[in-house]
């Protein structure tokens, strides 16, 4: 393995960060000296393709990687052919168990006093496990906005964890100064380059399986898309093939500022129900941009209200995803209705994370919806309602197009619908959905 351009502090340093004195920074290996074909006769999983893999002196391993690929039912009904990469069945249910072997495992000896890594949940559960093999300790910064399941997968296994900020871009800068002032090795992605070594080999395993021309990567930081794209240019660099697929990003319409720029439309940051794609500043911008253009790609947006839509089709498949990896659903179908693929196209879905650890529960909108979010759902509960009629009956000190503001929201969430249109004026009523979160509330 080697690191071009070399760090400007030192070329030893355990940690690779992304960017060096204005500089990109990857990490390379002796490409002509690897042999493919030695990878058949290996047990699967993600150190079966060690040529390609940092040296490291001991592995930690949780037998991560060799994740199944599923031919989709929806491949007779599109007519194409559609696999579902399900990264749900890696060790702590995401696809973060391939970063995290390889940069703990690279990692072990500069964590004299542990390991730390800022996240938005998979990759701090991930690393709570590893380093509790390790048995060294493991600081896990999460923002406040992270579902309960992975905040159980965190303390289950001893990790220390440290809630910081809105979304995990306000924990990045905070884990490293945490790593500085302990002696932590950071295995935070957008700090340390080392770990991304361990997910591209989502790529060499497509590779031997498929050799997909399509692959649709749910987006957040950006970092997956990207070790995905570098897997298949090094697989092109082996001769191993002949062109790169193209990547396909995928983020929410509440928070889109990969996607947004590469479609031409204003961006937004804003929280959604895929908390998993809650990145509203992600450091990895640039390059998951790059792998999207060079690979010949593209990006799409899905609303709020399609999520449920995509975890069910999901489920129907046999594979339970959480709302951050049902996104690649609606894109699929959108994608399709476009006329983007071709009938002897080979598309490839990527599920990073299981609907177990990430379902976003009725009981957190019980805690997150506001007063008058509440009261307007109370209204409506007796009868459809338009806007201004609804701004008039609650009586408060409040500006009629924060009213509106508040149903955009509501409706978003799948508390309320559009149930008919006179002139102008748009009535409202309650879903099923919103039915039953108010008989949840008493």
């Amino acid at each position: 393995m080697r690191v071009t351009p070399l760090c400007c502090e030192s070329s030893s340093s355990p940690i690779i960060p992304p960017f060096c004195c204005g500089q990109r920074v990857s990490v390379e290996y002796n490409y002509e000296r690897v042999d493919p074909s030695r990878w058949r006769s290996r047990e699967k999983g993600v150190w079966r393709y060690r040529e390609l893999l940092p040296d490291v002196k001991e592995i930690v391993s949780l037998q991560e990687g060799g994740t199944p690929l599923l031919r989709a039912k929806l491949s007779e009904e599109l007519g194409f052919e559609i696999f579902i990469k399900d990264e749900t069945r890696n060790p702590t249910g995401s696809f973060r168990d391939r970063l995290v072997t390889v940069a703990v495992s690279y990692g072990i000896p500069h964590a004299e006093s542990g390991f730390i890594v800022a996240s938005n949940g998979n990759a701090a559960a991930s690393l709570a496990a590893y380093s509790a093999r390790t048995e060294k300790p493991a600081y896990t910064v999460v923002p406040r906005l992270v579902e309960e399941g992975k905040l159980s997968q965190i303390t289950a296994f001893g990790a220390r964890l440290i809630r910081y900020g809105e979304s995990v871009d306000e924990g990045i800068g905070y884990a490293e100064g945490l790593a500085d002032g302990k002696g932590l090795y950071n295995i935070t992605p957008e700090s340390n380059l080392i770990g991304l070594e361990g997910q591209k080999t989502i790529a060499f395993e497509l590779w031997e399986e498929l050799n997909p021309t399509h692959i649709v990567v749910p987006t957040g930081s950006g970092s997956n898309l990207y070790s995905i794209y570098k897997g298949f240019v090094e697989l092109l660099r082996i001769g191993a093939i002949d062109e790169v697929p193209e990547l396909i990003a995928v983020q929410a319409e509440r928070c889109s500022p990969i996607a947004s720029e590469v479609l031409g439309v204003e961006p937004r940051a804003e929280p959604t129900k895929a908390l998993g794609l809650y990145v509203r500043n992600p450091a990895m911008k640039e390059l998951a941009l790059e792998a999207i253009s060079k690979s010949s790609g593209t990006a799409v947006l899905v609303g709020e209200d399609e999520l449920d839509l995509g975890q069910r089709l999901l489920a129907k498949e046999g594979v339970f995803a959480e709302y951050a990896s049902s996104v690649i659903i609606p894109a699929l179908l959108k994608l399709s209705e476009e006329g983007y693929f071709e009938k002897d196209d080979r598309v490839t879905l990527v599920v990073t994370s299981s609907g177990l650890k990430g379902q976003y529960s009725e009981s957190r909108e019980r805690f997150s919806l506001g007063g008058t979010k509440l009261e307007i759902l109370r209204l409506i509960e007796d009868g459809e309602m338009y806007g201004y009629e609804v701004w008039e009956a609650l009586g408060k000190p409040l500006r009629y197009q924060a009213v509106y503001q508040h149903l955009r929201e509501l409706e978003s969430m799948g508390l309320i619908e559009e149930s008919r249109r006179k002139g102008r004026r748009v009535y409202y009523r309650l879903t099923g959905r919103g039915k039953k979160f108010l008989e949840m509330m008493g």
